[in-house]
């Protein structure tokens, strides 16, 4: 019994988030040189990281990057700061195009 109500108040809030936090299209903040690996949202935006539903979902020339195989995520002013960094496995080209999907954590003002 207690279980399913976690699960429901769980499910609830992950549903009812306001349109005005997610970003799509996004630009990934970085060179792209053949050797840079790390890349920030735009704006100094912080996104959510709530597997397995909510998290960023990263493309490279159009294909879908896999969380853990091809990048990682992390928090660039420490733990509990929030997640706004990709650490991508291989590094992008000049001519190569990054872009993300994600929920942020404040809606714009």
């Amino acid at each position: 019994m207690y279980l399913v109500n976690f699960l429901s108040l769980q499910t609830a809030s992950q549903l009812f988030l306001s349109s005005a936090r997610y970003r799509t299209g996004q630009d990934l903040v970085g060179s792209k040189n053949g050797s840079n690996l790390v890349f920030t949202v735009p704006d100094g935006d912080k996104f959510t990281h709530n597997l397995p539903f909510l998290t960023i979902q990263v493309y490279w020339n159009g294909q879908r990057l896999k969380l853990i195989d091809d990048y990682t995520i992390n928090e660039s002013q420490g733990p509990g700061s929030g997640y706004d960094t990709v650490i991508l496995e291989v590094a992008p080209r000049p001519a190569d195009k990054l872009w993300v999907d994600y929920v942020s954590l404040d809606a714009p003002e």
